[in-house]
């Protein structure tokens, strides 16, 4: 074997291993990645979102209208998790007679809870849920059916998605 010809094969070899060392396990090119978190740490992150069923429509202190959402974050194992993120909530009108129910765009919010201090702000111990008063300049009609998803960004998990449907005044 020339050195020539050696040197080529231990060159292809470095670059293949290489190669298939640096993509992360169970990541494919070209997929968005989260930031690894090692295992079985990985297992206490958000896994799933659900929108509580007591998250309702109601007027604040400031009587301003709007929604108290309720948010759960569950791990791997089904238990209510905390979520270090950004939570996005849309409102949509209601739209009986269709397949996709979400009718048009009524308000749309943005929460951080990616620090700890902010975080704390929306956790409830008691119910291991979030909970967001989401103010908006609109009245609702008692009965109005709304659709409301919330939308979970993480540099730690994937894209997490919930929704429920709401009737005002309920």
């Amino acid at each position: 074997m020339t050195e020539r010809y050696r040197l080529t094969w231990i060159g292809a070899a470095v670059l293949i291993f290489t190669a298939l060392g640096c993509t992360p396990k169970g990541h494919h090119p070209g997929m968005s990645t989260a930031t690894d978190v090692p295992p079985p740490i990985d297992l206490l992150l958000p896994k799933t979102l659900e929108i509580h069923s007591f998250t309702q429509t109601e007027t604040f202190d400031t009587r301003q209208p709007g929604i108290r959402a309720r948010v759960k974050a569950r791990d791997a194992y089904g238990d209510g998790t905390k979520a270090f993120g950004r939570f996005r909530f849309v409102l949509y009108q209601y739209q009986p007679q269709k397949q996709n129910k979400r009718g048009d765009r009524l308000a749309d919010w943005e929460i951080d809870v990616s620090q700890p201090e902010q975080n704390l702000l929306y956790w409830d111990r008691h119910t291991g849920s979030y909970e967001f008063k989401l103010g908006w300049n609109q009245s609702v009609n008692t009965g109005q059916r709304l659709i409301l998803e919330a939308v979970f960004n993480s540099e730690f998990t994937p894209r997490l998605i919930a929704e429920r449907e709401i009737v005002a005044g309920e």
